[in-house]
């Protein structure tokens, strides 16, 4: 039994006639009538009482009218829902986004999301390095990272420098000039730094500015994603961090202290091949 006989023999149930269903299906009688015979001959039963007036479903006929009903919904269903699929023409778009600016970049993927409803967008989150790679073996279509040291081969797409901030637990902040920062004024603080796991980056600089101007440098852990250092604040860890404003936010558990900097430190950037820059960054 085909869909299409089983769509013959539903209409004829439902207009009651071989002519009326030939009318509504647009078909010749005789082919029609042939498709039933057929039917009834795979199914080894009358379907119909022929009568004067119309035609009356058998108890197969019922039985076989009921189940078709519910298939043949099913397919036009499905039928339709494929339709839906293929007029949206999405666009899998694979992005990689920083543990270092995951606040920073949510705002500024959702502004590229609302320009581009034909995306389909698939997001890694991970430490700049290794984005970086991922774009160079494309992998990921973009990146919204740090800005690379080397952007040779890299469409990059910068964005305003992003403040240093000290964020210091509430215990120790009490203990801190209510004013900006130098890094002297962390001399002996129990030091929370952000550091990439692979080549070197915001880490290296700021430990280097640490030892020019502090005369107690007390690193007491690295850690990747500032967020996890946020975490580790609000259940009672006791110790300052040096980290981009965007990702701190306010907390009872700690003070965010500005700090005066000689140079742009932390520096948000979306990286495409160059091949691929007019491809998902046009007109930027």
């Amino acid at each position: 039994m085909d869909l299409k006989r089983m769509r013959y023999f539903c209409t004829i149930a439902e207009q009651g006639s071989i002519s009326k269903a030939a009318k509504v299906l647009n078909i010749a009688q005789p082919p029609l009538g042939k498709r039933l015979h057929e039917l009834e001959e795979e199914i080894g039963s009358p379907l119909f009482i022929r009568t004067t007036k119309q035609m009356v479903l058998t108890e197969a006929g019922r039985f076989l009218y009921r189940k078709s009903s519910e298939i043949l919904s099913q397919v036009n269903s499905v039928t339709r829902q494929a339709v839906d699929i293929a007029s949206q023409k999405k666009r899998t778009v694979r992005i990689g986004v920083s543990y270092l600016y995951l606040r920073y970049f949510n705002t500024v993927f959702l502004e590229l999301y609302r320009k581009n409803p034909d995306w389909d967008p698939n997001l890694l989150v991970s430490e700049s390095t290794y984005l970086e790679e991922l774009v160079m073996n494309k992998a990921l279509d973009m990146a919204m990272i740090q800005t690379p040291a080397d952007i040779r081969s890299f469409y990059v797409r910068e964005f305003e420098p992003i403040k240093l901030v000290a964020v210091v637990s509430t215990e120790l902040a009490e203990n801190l000039p209510d004013r900006m920062l130098t890094f002297a004024d962390l001399s002996g603080f129990p030091l929370i730094m952000l550091h990439r796991m692979g080549g070197e980056g915001t880490y290296e600089v700021l430990l280097n500015r640490l030892y020019e101007e502090v005369k107690d440098v007390n690193v007491i852990m690295k850690v990747s994603e500032p967020r996890l250092v946020i975490e580790m604040f609000r259940d009672g860890l006791a110790g300052a961090a040096l980290m981009p404003e965007s990702e701190v936010g306010e907390s009872k558990h700690f003070r965010a202290f500005k700090i005066e900097q000689k140079e742009k430190l932390f520096r948000p950037a979306i990286i495409t091949l160059h091949t691929e820059k007019d491809s998902f960054l046009p007109g930027e």
